[in-house]
């Protein structure tokens, strides 16, 4: 990807996220991903507050972005290995919003939830190899830069990643259901497929605590979720247990094992 392309994706494709997130503040009849939240059926979608690790996500994203974009980085190696990643998992981000903002929603057919659902991903897949790669070359950042690469290619690589299995949810829990299976127990397998990904990811990463803080986010305020209903529902309280003990003793672990450098270096 020629430099300045990749430079103006990623200064641009940050902010944009952040405006594609926003639709439904700025546009009669559009829907935030909060809309999209409250009308999730699915018993995994965490209490509101959960969300607001969003704003540390944005923020980081777009100093990265304008970092990258620096003249004095056009050349550099680390961003030329990162930059198509990242822009391209920024570009499925903004896709998101646009679909859940604007796809219609028919007796029929919810184009909004099946059309996130599809674009998140390969958009999890791009920001996850941006993630990784940027953990291998760590040393090669600095300061700020490392905060603003590493720390916010994590956070909304480990954010989106439990996000996909939550905007699967409820077309699982529907289909499943049809099949005799309660919602409880969908998504118990639902929060272990997310915890299997997770911790294979935080394991190749080398234990990488800021990819897996937003997943411990979003687990405890699944539980805080579930804790305030009238019905317990025990079991899925044990799974998010388990899940949340699981994949931190698995970051703990591969933290406490070779370098991180070593450990990714053949992606």
């Amino acid at each position: 990807m020629n430099a300045v392309l990749r430079q103006g994706l990623n200064l641009v494709l940050a902010p944009l996220m952040w405006v594609c997130s926003s639709l439904g503040f700025i546009f009669e009849g559009a829907r935030s991903p909060s809309d999209m939240s409250d009308a999730n059926s699915s018993l995994l979608v965490p209490s509101g507050i959960a969300f607001s690790i969003w704003l540390p996500i944005f923020a980081l994203c777009i100093t990265y972005g304008i970092i990258q974009a620096l003249p004095k980085n056009s050349d550099r190696s680390v961003y030329q290995i990162i930059g198509r990643w990242s822009a391209a998992g920024f570009a499925g981000v903004c896709l998101w919003g646009l679909i859940n903002a604007f796809a219609p929603v028919t007796q029929g057919f919810d184009y909004a939830q099946w059309g996130t659902a599809i674009i998140f991903v390969p958009t999890v897949i791009f920001l996850v190899k941006a993630m990784l790669l940027s953990n291998v070359h760590r040393d090669e950042l600095k300061g700020i830069e490392r905060i603003a690469t590493l720390g916010g290619l994590s956070l909304i690589a480990g954010w989106c990643s439990i996000a996909v299995f939550l905007n699967w949810a409820p077309q699982t829990v529907r289909l499943l259901g049809d099949l005799g299976l309660s919602a409880e127990i969908t998504c118990i397998l639902i929060a272990a497929l997310a915890t299997i990904w997770a911790c294979f990811i935080s394991w190749r990463s080398g234990g990488n605590w800021i990819y897996a803080f937003p997943i411990l986010w979003g687990l405890t305020f699944a539980l805080v979720s579930i804790w305030g209903m009238e019905t317990r529902y025990l079991a899925l309280i044990v799974a998010l247990i388990a899940a949340f003990g699981i994949l931190a003793l698995t970051t703990y672990r591969a933290s406490n094992r070779l370098p991180s450098s070593r450990i990714t270096k053949s992606l």
